[in-house]
């Protein structure tokens, strides 16, 4: 919300930021019953609060930010174990080619994961493979570390937050095994 607000050149004086559950659609929820003029919405969350409020002048913000990106936590202990280290490699590679599944196999994930595990029906499934466009997987962390400083920065000025170097917080020995990963199985960076 904070980056938003800077986009549109504003600043916390400018709004009440209120705090609510991120669960399910309380976001959808609240602007329904106009508990908040904008909520920060993802998936398929988007297309049921077009559907119900678009009509009525519900709409979307760009932002500009992209809310997909997918980070792995592990505390410094465990990057320092050798054999621990290894399994995080194996577990991204592993994961980078699902990421190419997923491009490649449409359908198969709609079923399986958007209908049989979400409970979604088929049309927002396919929405949100859709809009969910062919995933960016890098083999370069320099633009997604610069970005990341910018968010510190914000959260610095706005939130009184310690400054912290972006740098510091990135383990670089897994910087192209992602995206690797993700090329050889055919996809692109």
């Amino acid at each position: 919300m904070l980056r938003l607000l800077k986009k549109l050149g504003l600043s916390q004086d400018d709004v009440d930021l209120v705090e609510i559950p991120s669960t399910e659609d309380v976001y959808n929820n609240a602007l329904a019953a106009h508990q908040v003029d904008v909520a920060p919405l993802g998936g398929v969350y988007i297309k049921r609060y077009l559907a119900d409020y678009g009509a009525k002048g519900g709409t979307v913000l760009e932002t500009g930010i992209r809310d997909d990106a997918s980070f792995l936590y592990a505390p410094d202990a465990v990057l320092a174990d050798p054999a621990k280290a290894a399994a995080i490699k194996s577990y991204v590679t592993y994961w980078a080619r699902a990421q190419r599944w997923i491009t490649d196999h449409p359908q198969e994930w709609l079923k399986a994961y958007y209908e049989d595990n979400q409970g979604l029906d088929a049309a927002d499934g396919r929405w949100l493979i859709r809009n969910a466009g062919t995933p960016v997987i890098p083999t370069s962390w320099k633009k997604a570390i610069a970005e990341h400083q910018q968010t510190i920065d914000l959260l610095a000025a706005e939130e009184d937050q310690p400054d912290t170097k972006a740098q510091t917080l990135w383990d670089l020995r897994y910087q192209h095994v992602a995206g690797q990963a993700y090329a050889a199985s055919g996809g692109s960076q």
